[in-house]
């Protein structure tokens, strides 16, 4: 599971380099079918002294550090879903705090979405329908935050996040 994606303060936490990449079709052969395409990469920069140890065995533990506070991560995404295409980029900061051998972290996200209809496609039993005179915005574009605060220790984590922090409306018609 990809935990920077729920949670902004992950974002570098545990000081490695991470890149993901998704692809996913549904119901392939199906003209409209869903898919999904994304690539995200978050790490830990300004580093020099982070240490994670730990083998699948032995538990891990953490060797604090001043260094190496800031941890960032960006994340790209196409969604097509039918005649609705969502296509995004969210950019995340997020600043990790030693307490002695626990890392305590808080993450910002900010976030552009673009909405489309794809009206070509679209077919009306009625010839008056209002959307079909103007009345649908093809493209809308939306702004949103996420805000999370993360504890990482080498027993346990926790985490808590807010998502959609503007609760943008997202309105195709009049």
């Amino acid at each position: 599971m990809n935990g920077f994606l729920l949670n902004p303060a992950v974002a570098g936490s545990d000081g490695y380099t991470t890149f993901n990449l998704t692809a996913r079709e549904q119901w392939v052969g199906f003209e409209n079918a869903p898919r999904t395409h994304a690539f995200s990469i978050q790490t830990r920069i300004l580093k020099k002294s982070f240490i994670l140890k730990g083998t699948p065995v032995k538990r891990r533990s953490f060797k604090p550090s001043t260094k190496g506070r800031v941890g960032v991560g960006g994340y790209i995404f196409n969604d097509r879903n039918g005649l609705v295409n969502r296509t995004g980029i969210q950019l995340t900061y997020a600043y990790h705090i030693w307490l002695k051998e626990t890392q305590l972290s808080f993450g910002l996200s900010g976030s552009a979405f673009q909405f489309r209809v794809n009206d070509e496609e679209l077919t009306f039993f009625d010839q008056r329908e209002p959307l079909l005179s103007g009345g649908l915005r093809k493209v809308i574009y939306v702004p949103d935050a996420n805000f999370g605060m993360y504890l990482l220790h080498n027993k346990y984590s926790a985490g808590f996040s807010v998502a959609q922090l503007f609760q943008s409306a997202i309105k195709f018609g009049n």
